[in-house]
């Protein structure tokens, strides 16, 4: 795939929603969410991999457990639905979009993940798709879709933004370590506050998250991302925290972008784990009749 330049990435999104949304602020705003929606949903599998700390003993015994906790959260939940309502502030402007969510571990197609976009009367306008390897971007009312391979570059030139498969993170379970990447970890805390630090995963970046341990239930709280200057790339705040299932989930998951002026707001709406779902949920087929337009990426 020809690598594109920002503009030109940024460009070709704003085109597609354009086609979806009638006016472009609101799909300035779609463009600003749906890949934050995806950052924020779809979870890279978290294998087991060993933690190395280079931390005392009894730090890692701490950590080990704080880590422990928030894994077993993701495990027991094998499924996920939900409604939420997002409010986009981008440059000034504000604009609030729904959307509905269902999330499965599924025993022999792995984790398969639908969204919907809605319009003014609940019907769906966008369907977004991530399962079996294959990513579905469907333009309802156009009839056309985006059908391809569950790529890196895929999603770049979609959205004009770094979304790489191999570690999007799941914010509804509140875990920034299920992508696996707890190599030298460093840790400071005090009473019930523990901080996190570590590079991303290509090491061009650094991760600070603050998590407040009380009657040994931990919460992350914040989740900073900064650049090798220092300077705040993405602020992600989890709160108002609520048992679901027997289970502690945030219910607001706030994510600032400082320098593109961007502040995304989540309100899980009645959110239900280990409901039965069927795999055919996640199928593409019904999204791709015989007269849907396939469209294909530049470069392809």
């Amino acid at each position: 795939m020809e690598k594109k330049s920002e503009k030109e990435r940024v460009h070709f999104a704003f085109h597609v929603l354009c086609r979806v949304f009638p006016t472009p602020a609101r799909a300035r705003f779609m463009l600003v969410a749906l890949p934050i929606i995806l950052c924020t949903f779809f979870v890279a599998s978290c294998g087991g991999k060993a933690v190395n700390f280079e931390l005392s003993s009894e730090d890692t015994e701490k950590l080990n457990l704080i880590l422990e906790k928030l894994q077993v959260r993701y495990e027991l939940t094998s499924t996920l639905i939900m409604g939420m309502r997002v409010t986009i502030e981008d440059k000034g402007k504000k604009e609030e979009v729904r959307e509905h969510l269902w999330y499965k571990k599924s025993e022999t197609d792995g984790e398969l993940l639908h969204i919907q976009a809605l319009g003014a009367y609940n019907e769906p306008r966008v369907v977004v798709i991530a399962a079996r390897g294959q990513f579905l971007l469907r333009l309802i009312n156009e009839n056309e879709a985006y059908f391809q391979p569950l790529e890196d570059g895929v999603l770049r030139e979609i959205f004009g933004m770094d979304l790489r498969v191999s570690d999007v993170r799941n914010a509804i379970f509140a875990n920034p370590f299920l992508d696996g990447n707890t190599d030298k970890l460093s840790l400071t805390h005090s009473g019930a506050k523990y901080v996190v630090t570590r590079s991303t995963v290509g090491g061009e970046q650094t991760e600070e998250i603050t998590i407040f341990v009380r009657n040994g239930e931990p919460k992350v709280q914040t989740w900073l991302v900064r650049n090798k200057d220092g300077t705040i790339i993405q602020r992600t705040k989890f709160s108002d925290y609520r048992e679901v299932g027997g289970l502690l989930y945030p219910h607001k998951v706030e994510i600032e972008r400082p320098l593109e002026q961007t502040r995304v707001v989540f309100k899980v709406v009645k959110p239900e784990i280990n409901t039965a779902i069927s795999d055919k949920k996640f199928d593409f087929e019904r999204f791709l009749e015989e007269d849907t337009k396939i469209r294909r990426l530049p470069g392809d």
